[in-house]
């Protein structure tokens, strides 16, 4: 009998946190941060990386990416289209102008979520040492906005956004 009570005590507590956790918790929020730190960490190497570890963070990249993204950051005067396609050239381009770099993404907040797109916006520390050994570190405001394609985000654009100063 004090069996069946606690059992039944369990179902409740556990039909409860199911239902807290399918009410309460922005799945898609969360996929949408899972992407752009997957992408984050995938952007980052050293010179102690192998081809083929390089190569297979590449593919990664790409696989992340919508098929064309624009990409806007003017403190680099990159005003473009980027075609997925072209993601490993330019990927390869960095890796020999870079030895290490590391990306980190703090204060990731997904602004809005309407199905089927996002934007999400997050402040981008890059360390980044040069194939001159000179340090190159960056702080960045970025927008993202993404869309979801076959139950996968891609990103769609990246945006500096303007941080205005007092």
């Amino acid at each position: 009998m004090v069996t069946k009570k606690y059992q039944t005590a369990g179902l409740i507590l556990a039909a409860a946190v199911a239902a807290v956790l399918l009410l309460f918790v922005d799945w898609e929020a969360r996929a949408v941060k899972k992407q752009l730190r997957s992408i984050a960490g995938e952007m980052t190497w050293s010179s102690a990386d192998s081809d083929l570890t390089m190569a297979s963070r590449i593919r990664h990249v790409q696989e992340r990416i919508a098929p064309n993204c624009q990409v806007e950051i003017p403190a680099y005067e990159i005003s473009q289209s980027v075609d997925k396609k072209d993601v490993p050239a330019y990927l390869m381009i960095a890796r020999k102008y870079y030895k290490n770099i590391s990306v980190k993404l703090e204060d990731l907040k997904v602004e809005s979520i309407r199905l089927p797109q996002a934007k999400a916006v997050t402040t981008a520390y890059i360390k980044a040492t040069g194939a001159d050994g000179q340090r190159n570190d960056e702080v960045l405001m970025l927008e993202f906005t993404l869309q979801k394609v076959e139950k996968k985000w891609l990103i769609t654009s990246a945006t500096e956004v303007q941080v205005l100063e007092k």
